[in-house]
């Protein structure tokens, strides 16, 4: 949670990483990146570098004290087109769909339907593509989860010990008052 004082009012925002989950195929990219209620359009802005570095952020006032900042930074493809690239939000979520050059018109392959090993090779491949697939989108899902774990305040963190102590001090007295009491 960051505090920035602007004209004697005090302002606050909470920073967060959206949840972001990557589709891959063959020819495109996709990331869809949940944002929280209340973001508009308007809120978000989408920017890649010369080095292929694909920076999405914004910030959505929650009232007039407080507002939420989002930030996601990843790496496209080496064989996106990049001037390609579309977003669309819709529904809280922002889909930014990435095509990416053809693999047959970067590595022609000649294939005949009798050699079936070659058909083999092929489906090894399709295999090792989606255990890494699987692999990204894991890592994309929980590594964005334990990131947002990880930004709690240590106030949150106080408060929840506080909130525990008393019920534990509570669970106390409630069975000494009734230890106490005849029956």
């Amino acid at each position: 949670m960051a505090v920035i004082m602007e004209g004697g009012q005090t302002h606050f925002y909470e920073e967060i990483e959206p949840f972001c989950r990557w589709r891959r195929t063959e020819d495109i990219d996709i990331v869809e990146l949940h944002l929280p209620p209340g973001v508009k359009k308007e809120h978000i802005k989408i920017q890649i570098n010369n080095n292929g570095l694909l920076t999405i952020t914004g910030c959505c006032p929650v009232d007039q004290t407080t507002s939420i900042k989002f930030s996601k930074e990843t790496k496209v493809a080496k064989n996106c087109r990049r001037n390609e690239i579309r977003a669309k939000f819709s529904k809280g979520v922002l889909y930014v769909t990435m095509p990416k050059t053809s693999p047959l018109a970067a590595a022609p392959s000649v294939a005949s339907k009798g050699n079936t090993s070659e058909a083999r090779d092929h489906k090894a491949d399709d295999d090792t593509s989606n255990i890494s697939k699987c692999a990204s989108e894991f890592h994309s899902k929980f590594g964005s989860l334990r990131q947002r774990l990880w930004r709690k305040t240590v106030v949150e963190g106080v408060a929840a010990v506080v909130v525990v102590a008393a019920a534990v001090v509570g669970a106390v007295k409630a069975y000494q008052y009734f230890m106490a009491s005849p029956v």
